[in-house]
């Protein structure tokens, strides 16, 4: 359960699903940190989730972000290093009705940038929220782009 004060008056009236983008950028955790980085550019995203389906388990969920994934390519082959080494875990998620202001705190105080949004009952993942998400509803922007209207 999350805390349910509110630590930033901005977004005291929001909830996550008013601020989050629905989907999510995956790839499997085989997959090698170039084709991490052309989805990166492909979609212009800042994160990618890797996720590993068990049958009769749950999935399992990383996180790449793009400052890890340069981190990795300094290191070795972009061809050699796969996902599965450089992805993050756990990845945190939220229920896409949680206050927008408490989930905010919790990102600030665990220094992440995404987490991923699930449906409160099912727990199916519905979409990611960022760090620059945030600032779009800081910010006064609606979910949706207005050229996107």
């Amino acid at each position: 359960m999350l805390n349910t004060s509110h630590p930033n008056p901005a977004l005291a009236t929001l909830r996550v699903v008013d601020a989050m983008h629905p989907g999510l950028i995956t790839c499997r955790p085989e997959e090698p940190i170039r084709s991490v980085a052309r989805l990166m550019s492909t979609y212009r995203v800042h994160a990618v989730f890797v996720t590993e389906h068990r049958e009769h388990d749950d999935d399992r969920w990383g996180v790449i972000s793009d400052v890890a994934l340069l981190r990795a390519s300094e290191q070795g082959s972009l061809d050699k290093v796969t996902a599965r080494e450089i992805a993050a875990t756990p990845v945190l998620s939220v229920a896409s009705s949680d206050d927008l202001g408490a989930v905010s705190q919790l990102m600030v105080e665990r220094e992440i940038s995404h987490v991923v949004v699930v449906e409160g009952h099912s727990r199916r993942p519905l979409g990611v929220l960022s760090t620059l998400d945030l600032a779009g509803a800081l910010a006064g922007f609606p979910s949706r782009h207005p050229r996107q209207n």
